[in-house]
């Protein structure tokens, strides 16, 4: 079961399967759902993997054998990873020296105008620029934009790696930009980041029967472990445009999309206008 990624280092590629071991520093393994001591008192194995290929091997081992508890403790156990290094950096110490980060694109520019040419089997692209409720939901995040904490900008699970060792396992975010291992941002940005991330590229992996929530599991694992930077409906809306239109971008601007891409595309551009729509 692949998880969807969006490559940023292939320009006309859409939806890219990375191998365990593109990443610098990164070892490629076999799937093992555990790790035992090595023999002879020699130091206990450890294993560093991206969180998209973890991630995969989960729910490939769902869909073989059920959505079993121990598997659904395995889940949990990867969400939470992720949310304590997300508090953890949301809490390290900043100074005058903390560079700032830019505000997302999507607040200073808006929906961009090239929207208008894409192909309406893209989804509702033309009612999402046209919604009132949309336009204030940037509004309102732009002008409520607090950049006091320390963030990262782009907290996507192709930035996570997991260790996992004797002791127990271990999430690390790399940085979105080179060198900077954070910025003066807005928490909430990344938390929606987070959230927005699981919904478009884990859970459509999950079979709905299963009753799994992987955003709300990884924002309870965030309050759990002291994270209080939780975002407004106006953010997540604003978060899901971004994601619209950068998906759109490659499939539909740089490409020529096939049904498929539009039919993705169609799922995330209906889905600003759900979290605007009356009485949600």
């Amino acid at each position: 079961m692949t998880i969807p990624t969006m490559s940023t280092d292939r320009p006309t590629g859409a939806v890219v399967d990375r191998s365990a071991g593109d990443a610098a520093g990164l070892v490629t393994v076999p799937r093992r759902r555990s790790l035992q001591l090595v023999d002879g008192g020699r130091a206990p194995e450890t294993v560093t993997r991206p969180l998209v290929r973890e991630l995969e091997d989960l729910t490939d081992a769902m869909h073989e054998g059920g959505a079993t508890s121990r598997l659904r403790a395995e889940l949990v156990d990867l969400l939470g990873c992720w949310a304590q290094e997300l508090v953890a950096l949301h809490r390290a110490r900043v100074t005058a020296l903390t560079p700032a980060g830019e505000l997302p694109w999507v607040l200073v520019d808006g929906l961009p105008g090239w929207l208008d040419e894409v192909p309406r089997e893209a989804g509702p692209v033309w009612a999402a620029r046209a919604h009132p409720a949309l336009r204030r939901a940037l509004d309102t995040t732009r002008q409520g934009w607090s950049a006091v904490q320390l963030t990262h900008g782009d907290a996507t699970g192709d930035a996570v790696v997991i260790t996992r060792a004797d002791i127990g396992m271990s999430a690390h975010l790399s940085p979105a930009t080179a060198g900077t291992p954070g910025v003066l941002g807005d928490p909430r940005w990344d938390v929606a980041t987070v959230a927005d991330w699981l919904s478009c590229a884990l859970e459509p992996a999950l079979d709905p029967s299963w009753g799994i929530d992987p955003a709300a599991t990884f924002v309870a694992r965030y309050r759990a472990h002291g994270g209080d930077a939780l975002p407004s409906r106006a953010m997540a809306a604003a978060r899901t445009l971004t994601t619209a239109v950068e998906w759109t971008a490659q499939l539909a601007v740089l490409q020529e999309p096939d049904a498929d891409d539009l039919a993705w595309l169609a799922g995330l551009w209906g889905r600003p206008l759900a979290l605007v729509a009356p009485g949600v």
